[in-house]
């Protein structure tokens, strides 16, 4: 007899999570348990003991992904976390990776495929995925970016020049253009407001 993977779903806009529940409920292998706008709505329901896949949104209300990630490998061990995202973001993937997703999915992809990634995520028994050594971040435990990096990203996001951030912090104006190229390299990003919006969706930003 095939095994059935109970999973669940966390997604804050109702249609698609309705959408998708039904789609997958089609599945003779796959039973939905579960799903919610937040990962409350499914960790904390009676349902939660029985979840084999949880299949998360990046961009909800609370915490950040990776730490409702980190969050529920501890607490929830049995679980294997499938991120589900708009979002083609390198860096955000590998973030998600590293804080124990075992997969990071778009939301384009295939019904078919998805299903796929779902039974394989179920055996992985909550492993993460591994993934090619140059995709690995250069913090691994935490943020890409460097304490100075981060000081200088929080002013960049307070909408200050260049040359205020190196009277603040003290610094050279080509000591902080170096460290803003950095982030930009580091969050695969080429604006300032690219590298503001893809730090608030790492947790980096408040």
């Amino acid at each position: 007899m095939t095994a059935v993977t109970h999973v669940a779903l966390v997604d804050d806009h109702r249609l698609f999570r309705e959408g998708l529940a039904t789609i997958l409920s089609a599945v003779p292998t796959i039973r939905v348990v579960a799903h919610g706008e937040r990962p409350s709505d499914v960790l904390d329901s009676p349902e939660a003991a029985a979840i084999d896949v949880l299949l998360l949104d990046v961009e909800l209300d609370g915490p950040p992904a990776r730490t409702t990630i980190a969050t529920v490998r501890r607490t929830h061990p049995h679980i294997s976390v499938v991120v589900l995202t708009m979002h083609r973001d390198a860096v955000l993937r590998r973030a998600l990776l590293d804080a124990g997703a075992v997969d990071f999915v778009t939301k384009d992809v295939p019904s078919r495929e998805l299903v796929d990634r779902i039974v394989r995520a179920a055996r992985a028994g909550a492993s993460p995925v591994t993934f090619p050594v140059d995709l690995v971040t250069d913090a691994r435990a935490g943020s890409p970016l460097s304490d100075r990096e981060l000081e200088v990203l929080q002013l960049v996001a307070a909408a200050r020049s260049n040359a205020e951030i190196a009277a603040e912090l003290g610094l050279a104006v080509g000591t902080v253009k170096r460290h803003v190229y950095n982030v930009y390299r580091k969050l695969d990003v080429g604006t300032r407001v690219a590298a503001i919006t893809a730090a608030k969706r790492l947790g980096l930003l408040a």
